[in-house]
């Protein structure tokens, strides 16, 4: 609930009009109660020295709405920390979604790098079509149809996945 301030603002109109009292609230409509408290964290943390969110979830609530209110130092933040935070599966679906391109070939590289296959919920994550090309890559990789240096398999990521 947004209040108090906007009445200074709107005294003198006969309109009901949102936030202006605890009883007739301002809604973000599309925004989760959940996600925007953890944007708030930012402006208002309780532990100022190492922050309020620790979580890939924690830091996409923060990712979505900075992203949506076009707030760029906290994407930026947002971003950086989840870089270090998320998964390979996480960083590519973000990075489709909130438009984040450099995640995307980077993480498709380290899952064609590493020695575990796709689990299950990675692959259902990534939908069929992207875990079926993921796989052919993987293949080649280990049937030595293509060198092992980084480039070739970006080339073949680039051709494939992105």
């Amino acid at each position: 609930m947004i209040t108090g301030s906007l009445s200074l603002l709107l005294q003198g109109q006969d309109k009901v009009v949102e936030g202006l009292t605890d009883d007739n609230p301002f809604y973000l409509h599309g925004v989760a109660c959940k996600d925007f408290e953890r944007l708030l964290c930012l402006f208002y943390p309780e532990n100022v020295s190492d922050g309020d969110l620790s979580t890939t979830e924690e830091w996409t609530s923060v990712l979505a709405l900075a992203t949506k209110w076009e707030f760029a130092d906290y994407r930026q933040l947002a971003i950086s920390r989840l870089a270090q935070l998320a998964s390979p599966i996480d960083r590519i679906l973000l990075g489709r979604s909130y438009d984040i391109p450099e995640w995307i070939a980077a993480a498709y590289l380290e899952l064609c790098k590493r020695d575990d296959a796709l689990t299950y919920e990675e692959g259902a994550r990534l939908g069929m079509h992207d875990a079926i090309l993921l796989s052919d890559i993987r293949q080649c990789i280990r049937g030595n149809r293509v060198t092992t240096q980084e480039k070739n398999i970006l080339l073949l990521i680039e051709k494939k996945l992105v």
